[in-house]
């Protein structure tokens, strides 16, 4: 009798070691990881379960004057966010013949040193996912892209996380699928632009730095353009806890609406928040975009 009270309490004591462990993995993931919700933008074929809101950024779309033989992009969006240790940006083109645009955007992107890692089917499509690790001075992180092809739309989706086999990449693949009729749309949403000042580091009080996984370039305006305005636009920004960039503000400007579009690519960056002691905060960075006319 005295041998299995021993036992069991042994087993006990092992359960709640194993409970605590799964408590403090919890507890180490960014907040947000019960906020999964899902996306459905208007005028896209796609519909999922992301586990942030995303920010939404229109790229200016028509005929390359660059490139005037490729496939006229009708439609150009990324949708872009990070929450549960994931950051993810879905890429959408619209063409007439997306089939043509895929083959030409898979020419132009050249995308280095990605594995083919497997085939996704969901609703009649079949997406190929490729793999492909970084490493920086940072930290390393573990990318997928995942691409497909609709009847209206080409989409290229980056998902990256810190450990390379996260399953949160599966739980977002998992929920991908077409739209259906019945689907109703989720409406475009803005995310609070500002911070308190005295909540964000400098890189030298953090434990390890924000790491950026996803930096667009900024759009020349047709306006700077017939100017011939050149230059240099820097920002300070917060690189924020969340995932997101805020308090975003010119300390060198240039005229002619080049000024907001580097302040929009900014907003769109996507990254691992820096770390502080082992918990997420936010830190200041600075950013350049250089404008130049070739």
């Amino acid at each position: 009798m005295k041998r299995f009270t021993i036992v069991r309490a042994a087993s006990l004591c092992v359960l709640a070691l194993l409970l605590f462990s799964q408590m403090e993995l919890a507890g180490s993931r960014p907040a947000g990881q019960d906020n999964w919700t899902q996306l459905v933008p208007e005028g896209e074929d796609f519909a999922a379960m992301i586990p942030a809101k995303p920010t939404v950024r229109s790229w200016p779309v028509g005929r390359s004057t660059f490139a005037p033989q490729l496939e006229q992009i009708l439609d150009h969006h990324d949708y872009g966010g990070y929450g549960d240790g994931l950051v993810f940006v879905i890429e959408s083109y619209k063409a007439e013949r997306p089939q043509r645009l895929w083959n030409q955007l898979l020419k132009l992107r050249g995308d280095q040193d990605i594995v083919f890692e497997r085939e996704i089917a969901f609703d009649g499509v079949v997406a190929k996912q490729y793999r492909s690790t970084y490493s920086t001075q940072y930290a390393q992180y573990t990318r997928r892209i995942v691409r497909f092809v609709t009847n209206e739309h080409v989409y290229f989706l980056t998902l990256a996380t810190r450990e390379p086999a996260d399953p949160v990449v599966d739980r977002f693949l998992s929920s991908f699928r077409l739209r259906q009729p019945q689907d109703q749309f989720t409406p475009e949403t803005t995310r609070a632009e500002a911070i308190g000042s005295s909540e964000a580091f400098n890189g030298r009080e953090v434990t390890r730095k924000a790491t950026v996984v996803w930096k667009p370039e900024p759009t020349y305006t047709a306006l700077a353009r017939s100017h011939q305005v050149v230059g240099t636009v820097v920002l300070r920004a917060v690189f924020a806890a969340d995932g997101y960039v805020t308090n975003i503000t010119a300390t060198k400007e240039l005229k002619d609406g080049l000024t907001e579009a580097a302040i929009t690519a900014a907003r769109n960056i996507r990254f691992f928040p820096a770390e502080k002691d082992g918990k997420p905060v936010s830190q200041w960075l600075m950013l350049e975009y250089n404008f130049n006319l070739y």
